[in-house]
């Protein structure tokens, strides 16, 4: 089964509210979440996280959607995989950085002349 999480913005009144739940009424839904509307609209944010046994569902669902809001957003919902049951992978073991060497070694081979040293 697939699961997906649909949001969607519609008008804050009991009309739209029942279109809404008709659309997903025939799903297998998990979550229903109605935020209720700002202050300066009078618009509710609707989201659903519905099952499918098969996705030619969705297409049906988002159009009965589509007709209660121009804004429609989808996006899959499946819980992550499960890690492969397979052989590990060696993985490499960076390459040394090169040795760092201090100021003081550095200049240890350095031949300085009175100029250099500001004498």
């Amino acid at each position: 089964m697939s699961m997906w999480r649909i949001r969607l913005t519609l008008s804050d009144d009991k009309r739209s509210r029942a279109l809404f739940h008709e659309a997903v009424g025939d799903q297998l839904v998990s979550i229903v979440r109605l935020a209720p509307p700002g202050i300066d609209t009078a618009e509710i944010t609707g989201e659903v996280v519905v099952e499918l046994a098969h996705d030619e569902g969705l297409g049906a669902m988002l159009g009965a959607l589509h007709n209660i809001s121009p804004r429609v957003f989808v996006s899959r919902a499946d819980p992550p995989a499960p890690p492969a049951a397979g052989p590990e992978l060696a993985v490499g073991r960076p390459a040394p950085r090169a040795e760092q060497t201090s100021s003081r070694r550095a200049s240890a081979g350095r031949r300085f002349s009175r100029s250099t040293l500001g004498r």
